[in-house]
């Protein structure tokens, strides 16, 4: 009998259903690269023992539940994995042009910052400014560089040490129009199906495909430290209609 050593290598995709249904949006994204990546069934039994003499005998044991679970870790850091570690969705924002936005700076803490455009409706501000005043009540304008630094990009200011920006100062700046990804955290499991394509470093190789699996985030995302990011996510092998859990898949042989 040839044996078959495998040291396992390849990659996952993941094709999300549709809200609140089963039916997978048809399009497999590549999770990027895994280091890690495993499977495992446990199996509850209910046991039977003969009761007929002094020493209970087991004769009879039946499988009344099977379950299969997973768990992956990526550490391709982009905003789809980030949005499924934090149950949520990735977007794409438009931010229309904006002419003399004002913000007040109610309270002054020297060396501090302030984000620009904060709202209830965009808790994370606004970036992409320009054309920066900061006026206090009575007209007096302050100086760039001397009382605040402005980080236009970002949309931030630093009040500085020393300067002369008073409470109840008006911030005033136009915004660049522009687009960019946003990640809003939900309550929602991440359900959908699950395909790897083995492409192993030695043996032959095995695919194997979930039609339906739910995704959990497993464990911390260091967001710094001195290891690359990565994250985790537990897996729940599920039952969809008719098929089963998991296919196993060979490669063809014998093309006919």
């Amino acid at each position: 009998m040839q044996q078959n050593h495998v040291l396992g290598r390849g990659k996952i995709y993941f094709d999300r259903f549709a809200p609140n249904t089963e039916t997978p949006l048809g399009i497999e994204r590549y999770l990027g690269n895994t280091p890690e990546f495993s499977l495992s069934v446990e199996t509850q039994e209910l046991d039977h023992y003969s009761a007929e003499e002094g020493l209970r005998i087991k004769d009879l044991s039946v499988t009344v539940q099977i379950d299969m679970m997973g768990m992956l870790v990526t550490d391709n850091i982009d905003l789809d994995n980030i949005a499924m570690f934090f149950f949520g969705d990735k977007a794409t924002e438009t931010v229309a042009p904006i002419t003399a936005a004002e913000d007040v700076i109610p309270m002054v803490h020297q060396g501090g910052f302030i984000q620009l455009g904060r709202t209830a409706q965009n808790p994370v501000g606004m970036r992409q400014v320009s054309n920066v005043s900061v006026e206090d009540g009575t007209g007096t304008t302050y100086t760039a560089g001397t009382d605040y630094v402005l980080d236009p990009e970002m949309g931030r200011i630093e009040i500085v040490k020393g300067g002369g920006v008073a409470d109840a100062s008006t911030v005033t700046y136009d915004v660049a129009g522009h687009k960019h990804d946003l990640v809003i955290s939900g309550t929602n499991i991440i359900y959908g199906s699950l395909r790897f394509l083995a492409f192993n470093g030695t043996g032959k190789n095995t695919d194997f495909f979930m039609p339906k699996v739910a995704l959990r985030p497993n464990g911390e995302y260091a967001l710094k430290g001195e290891e690359w990011q990565r994250f985790g996510f537990n897996m729940e092998i599920l039952r969809s209609g008719s098929m089963e859990r998991v296919y196993a898949d060979g490669r063809p042989y014998d093309i006919l």
